[in-house]
């Protein structure tokens, strides 16, 4: 893991979290540089950190996908499925409208479905499509904490 700053009005680093540098399966090419140190800020809880480095994540649709795509893996890995209130519009849940919609899409293996309705959706169903699905990694990882 390297440090990684979101900024420098920041006087702090967080430990990123590894990404590999190549492209996604589909070819995609992915920021993992930023995804991974918004990963790692989010495991450290540090919300000042996570805001910038969202506002960057969402003008990339190929990464914001690629997040959605690793909450709904770890998600399925651990629940041998994704829950309805991920996938479903009228079941009470956390999850954001936008993330259920592109869990949905992606479900059963359809990736480049989850990356095109990724794609067509407003910099701000982005945004709140990735909260859900950053907010769902550092669960699973149990390392977010207050900084």
């Amino acid at each position: 893991m390297g440090t990684d700053t979101a900024g420098p009005e920041n006087d702090h680093a967080h430990g990123g979290f590894g990404m590999p540098p190549e492209n996604d399966a589909g070819g995609r090419p992915v920021d993992h540089v930023l995804l991974g140190s918004l990963v790692g800020a989010a495991m450290d809880g540090c919300v000042s950190c996570q805001d910038p480095l969202l506002t960057l994540l969402v003008e990339d649709p190929v990464t914001t996908s690629r997040v959605i795509e690793l909450a709904c893996i770890a998600t399925q890995r651990a629940f041998g499925g994704l829950p309805a209130s991920m996938t479903e519009d009228d079941v009470p849940g956390l999850s954001h409208p936008a993330f259920r919609r592109a869990a949905r899409a992606g479900l059963d293996g359809a990736n480049d479905a989850l990356f095109a309705t990724v794609g067509a959706m407003s910099p701000g169903d982005r945004r709140g499509a990735a909260n859900t699905a950053i907010d769902t990694l550092a669960g699973f990882l149990g390392l977010a904490g207050p900084h």
